[in-house]
């Protein structure tokens, strides 16, 4: 585990993670079609940012299906929704609050404990990994995706 992650930079990463996510499904709004697959991979990118919302505010959403496909418009909705409960999750947090434990089962009905900044690292890792998925999805469907890399990011900031 590391430390040296301050809650600025956990709200940093997950503003990138809404930026990336926006850009993409500001790629797939404006195709002629989206690719099932793409919307598939997006859709559970989103439902699972929601599952470990969840899970870390222990609610409903950590009981979300998370590879129900949904339409362009709710992930748009969701999109919205998950970036304000996640930069609320953040507000107001010491750093040290990042060592919080948190308690959940998994999807198979194992239980763990997993340090919150482990988790939060997580989402914006795991949102990066589907999205380079989509890419190649968008590509091979001659839809041109957008760069969604951190350093464009950061460029952009």
């Amino acid at each position: 585990m590391s430390t040296s992650r301050t809650v600025d930079d956990f709200a940093t990463l997950f503003r990138y993670n809404r930026w990336a996510n926006r850009r993409l499904l500001d790629t797939m709004q404006a195709a002629e079609t989206t690719p099932e697959r793409a919307l598939e991979l997006f859709s559970h990118v989103l439902r699972t940012q929601d599952h470990w919302y969840g899970r870390v505010q222990d609610t409903e959403a950590a009981t979300l299906d998370f590879w129900k496909t949904e339409s362009l418009a709710a992930c748009a909705e969701r999109l919205e929704g998950s970036t304000r409960r996640w930069e609320a999750v953040l507000d107001g947090r010491a750093t040290e609050d990042l060592d919080q434990m948190i308690a959940y089962t998994n999807s198979k009905g194992t239980p763990y404990q997993t340090f919150l900044r482990d988790i939060l690292t997580h989402i914006v890792n795991h949102g990066t990994h589907h999205r380079a998925q989509i890419a190649l999805v968008l590509r091979n469907a001659d839809i041109a995706p957008p760069a969604t890399d951190y350093i464009f990011f950061v460029r952009e900031e």
